[in-house]
Order: C-alpha cells, then sequence, then structure tokens
C-alpha cells in the first residue's frame, strides 16, 4: 500500500517538477533590432519562406529548424534561441493571446500563402473554380471582409457556423496539420480559420460539402501530392519546389516575415504558472478530453495488435514445424528482413505504398504494422524456446501415441510460454510505447492529440509531460495484467489439487 501510494504522489511531484523547470533556460541576448540578429540563434520552420528570407537577410546567424509554432515559443521561452522568423499575422497574434514576445517592425520579405491540390485532372478543376472564387471575392469585397474578422480581429470577433452545404458534386477531402492561426487552427476541438471559412464559402458557391483530415504537416502535403486527399490547407507558402508536384491556387494572403524576440515577462510565482498553465493546456477548451480520445486509440490499437501479432506469429511457427525447407527458407528471408525495417519505416512503407489506393483507416494499417512487427517477436520465441526443450520429450509423447502437432500443443507448448513469457511481456510493452509514431500517418493517437494541443497553446511541457504519465500508467497496468497471467500459468503457483486433477491414485 505504502508502495502504491508513493507511485501515486511520484507522478504528480515530477510533473508539477517538469513544468517548473520548463520555463528555466540560459541566459539570452537582448535583441532591440534585426542588426542585433546577424550572428544570432535564429528558429525557422524547416524548408520553409520564412527559411529561405532568415538565410539571406541573416546568413552569419545560427539556424534551429523546428517543427511547430509551439516549438519555437518554446525555445525562444527558455532562451535556447534568441527569435524565430514567421509572419507578420502570426506575430500579432501571439500579442494577442498574450505571449511574451513582440515582433521587430522591419519586413523580411513577402510570402505569398494559398491552397493546394493534386496534380491531376480533379486537383485542376478544383484549382481553377477556386481561381475564379478567389477573383470574385476580391471584387465583391468578401476577401477584405474575412480578412478584418480573423487576421486583424480579435478572438471574439472570430465567429463561424459551417454553412449548411448540400453538396450536390461531392465531398472534399481536405487536409491540415491546424497549426496556424488565426489561418487555421483548432477551437472547441472543431476546425475554424480564415482558410476555412474561406473554403466553406467556396463549397457553398460550387455545391461541395468537405471534412477535414488531420495530419503531421508533411504526411498532409503526401497526400495531396498523391490525390489522397482534394487539397490542403495550413497558410502554405508558394514555393518553386512545391510547384512541382502540387498545384497552387492564387494567393489567399500575402504575408510579410517578421523577426519574434522575447521580452520580460510577469512577475508570476510558481504556483500561479503551473496552475495557468495547466489549466490553459487541459482545462481550457475541454482539451483533457483530446487526451483520452488519443488514449483510447492508443489502447484499440496496442490490443488489437497483441490479439493478431500473437496468432501470426504463433500460426506462422506452426507451418515452420511443418517442416517443408522451401516454405521455412521463405519464412526465414520475409522476417529476417522486416527485422531490420524500424518500425516508423514499415508504417509508411504500408501506409503510402501497400495500402497507397486503397481506402482503410489509417488505425487499421498501423494494428496491421504492429501485428506483424510482434508476429516477429512471438515467432522467434516459440522457434528458440522449442529448439531448447530436448526432443525426447516429444519422442516419449510419439511412443504414447500421440501425433507430432499433438505432442507439441500439450508437451511442448505449455513449457515454452512458461519460459519465454518474461520475453514475451517485454515485447508487449515495447508494441505499447512504439504507438507514439503512429501519428505520421493520420492517426490522431494519444502522442498526436499531445501534439494539437500544444500548437494550440504554444506550451510544449504541460502536454508531454501529461502524455508521458498516461503512457507509464498504461504501461504499468499492462504489466500488472501480464503479471496476473505468468502467476497463473506458472506451475510452481498451481495448488495441490490442481496439479493431481485427472490422476488415479
Amino acid at each position: 500500500m505504502k508502495s502504491f501510494m508513493y507511485k501515486i504522489f511520484l507522478l504528480p511531484s515530477i510533473f508539477l517538477t517538469m513544468i517548473f523547470l520548463s520555463g528555466c533556460g540560459v541566459e539570452y541576448k537582448q535583441i532591440n533590432s534585426v542588426d542585433d540578429l546577424q550572428d544570432a540563434r535564429i528558429g525557422i520552420w524547416p524548408e520553409s519562406a520564412y527559411h529561405q528570407l532568415a538565410r539571406k537577410k541573416f546568413p552569419n546567424a545560427h539556424f534551429v529548424t523546428l517543427e511547430l509554432l509551439g516549438d519555437l515559443m518554446q525555445n525562444l521561452s527558455q532562451h535556447k534561441i534568441d527569435a524565430f522568423v514567421i509572419g507578420k499575422i502570426y506575430a500579432e497574434n501571439l500579442n494577442r493571446e498574450g505571449n511574451n514576445v513582440k515582433y521587430l517592425p522591419d519586413s523580411l520579405g513577402d510570402v505569398p500563402l494559398s491552397y493546394i491540390f493534386p496534380k491531376n485532372e480533379r486537383g485542376q478543376k478544383l484549382r481553377n473554380q477556386m481561381n475564379e472564387f478567389l477573383s470574385t471575392a476580391e471584387a465583391n469585397g468578401e476577401l477584405d471582409a474575412l480578412r478584418q474578422k480573423w487576421l486583424f480581429g480579435d478572438e471574439s470577433q472570430r465567429t463561424f457556423t459551417k454553412s449548411k452545404l448540400t453538396g450536390e458534386n461531392g465531398t472534399l477531402k481536405i487536409g491540415t496539420d491546424s497549426d496556424s492561426m488565426p489561418f487555421v487552427y483548432l477551437r472547441d476541438r472543431e476546425v475554424v480559420g480564415y482558410e476555412v471559412e474561406l473554403l466553406d464559402k467556396f463549397c457553398a458557391s460550387y455545391g461541395y460539402d468537405y471534412e477535414f483530415k488531420i495530419d503531421v504537416f508533411e504526411t498532409m502535403l503526401v497526400n495531396v501530392t498523391t490525390g489522397k486527399l482534394d487539397l490542403g490547407l495550413n497558410a502554405l507558402e508558394i514555393l518553386p519546389e512545391r510547384q512541382q508536384n502540387m498545384l497552387f491556387a492564387k494567393p489567399t494572403y500575402v504575408e510579410h516575415a517578421v523577426a519574434v524576440v522575447s521580452v520580460e515577462g510577469s512577475d508570476e510565482n510558481f504556483l500561479a504558472q503551473v496552475t495557468r498553465r495547466i489549466k490553459f493546456s487541459l482545462v481550457d477548451e475541454n482539451r483533457w478530453q483530446m487526451l483520452v480520445e488519443g488514449a483510447a486509440l492508443t489502447i484499440f490499437i496496442t490490443l488489437l495488435s497483441i490479439i493478431f501479432g500473437t496468432a501470426l506469429g504463433f500460426g506462422v511457427y506452426m507451418i515452420y514445424r511443418e517442416g517443408n525447407k522451401f516454405v521455412n527458407k521463405i519464412i526465414d528471408g520475409i522476417y529476417r528482413a522486416l527485422q531490420g525495417v524500424p518500425t516508423l519505416v514499415m508504417l509508411m512503407f504500408f501506409y503510402y505504398f501497400v495500402f497507397g489506393y486503397v481506402d482503410i483507416p489509417a488505425s487499421l494499417v498501423a494494428v496491421v504494422v504492429f501485428s506483424i512487427v510482434l508476429s516477429i517477436t512471438v515467432f522467434i520465441l516459440l522457434k528458440n524456446g522449442a529448439d531448447a526443450i530436448p526432443r525426447g520429450q516429444t519422442e516419449a509423447a510419439l511412443s504414447l501415441g500421440f501425433s507430432e502437432r499433438r505432442a507439441f500443443v500439450k508437451f511442448i507448448l505449455p513449457q515454452v510460454v512458461r519460459n519465454m513469457f518474461s520475453s514475451y511481456q517485454l515485447a508487449l510493452n515495447v508494441t505499447l510505447l512504439e504507438t507514439a509514431v503512429v501519428g505520421y500517418i493520420s492517426v490522431q493517437d494519444l502522442t498526436k492529440m499531445s501534439d494539437m494541443i500544444r500548437a494550440r497553446t504554444y506550451d510544449a511541457f504541460v502536454p508531454i509531460i501529461a502524455v508521458a504519465v498516461i503512457y507509464f500508467l498504461m504501461s504499468r497496468l499492462l504489466l500488472f495484467v501480464t503479471d496476473k497471467i505468468a502467476k497463473k500459468i506458472d506451475p510452481k503457483n498451481r495448488s495441490h489439487e490442481k496439479i493431481l486433477d485427472g490422476v488415479k491414485l
């Protein structure tokens, strides 16, 4: 009981300590103008227009590539970077939300933003329709009104209700990573923003309905180029490199790149800071529910992978035991090849190539991959475990009239299971923990939900630590259940009556 209570109180203590440490950074360089950035540490989005402009303006600076705006904010607050380069609209929005940052007034260059479409016949049609719609919206003032509302107004003015769309011309599959407030972002777990309402009006004009698919940014780009999605939106910069693989509509807005630096924060005490950060990251807009949904999907993927992976590994081993040399060489070759492939690479291979043109949920693709990975471990454990049992036991069973297969199932397999179970437990735990990478194939699991929260709050540590705690609890629960199973199958724990069950005295 004391050990249990110790663990219960230990987790919140670690949680609070990490939040405190996340606010502690190194000494930083005071930035007053763009001239102070010539040899500074500058954060940038990788391979973006802002990246290119920053390198051109500050050739001697040290650049740190970070994927999310929340990561840029976190690194700036900890003084791991001296500034970061983003669009002016983003910077003004950060100021409105009360973050301790400011942007330097000098523009580093213009960045046109727009929607992207696949390079196919449908993509060409949609792009042409979008260009026609944008020209009309600009001429009648609708485009300017939306810009004033979303890009230059505060959050209280940013109201949006989806139109009653007829969808007679089909439903558009829209990709986004919802990390571009106020262009596109999550509010009350709904996708909203300037580009969203603009898209809504486009669909109303041309008879479409639409549905969103929230992806990792790189995954969204690939899904558009391969035609899995009809279009993508995320305040995407129009770049010549991207135009080789996808179609862009005419710009919906021309952004100005600026450098964002930190300013002196408030004198908030530790407890108030912790309370504010937890409330903003988990309580506001019921964001904790996103973690619950993500955890439920993670458990779903893990349990199905355990069931199918164990069954697949056992089935393949039973085929292997039949002794067909040709089949066994194929099994050995496939499993040895798969052992050398990282799970993430296998996930992406199955998602983009094996099931690239099949309409199958990404979560089921994850189940297939993790089942295969676990089956490799199960196969090896069974093979090595059975080889360690003296052949004499099988021969004794055969002499009593048992078949080869029945002798294995009745006498050899129980010993193998007992001997390999601790290694099997470890494999199950690894399967659970490795599910953290499924967000790369559009699965909104626990880790992906954490990314979506920090994309909205710009606070990395609260959601990340919360995810770490949830994974720890799920792992302990899995080990608890499998420990109970291990005790059930351990002959040392059988009663005297159970041992003698079926034995005639």
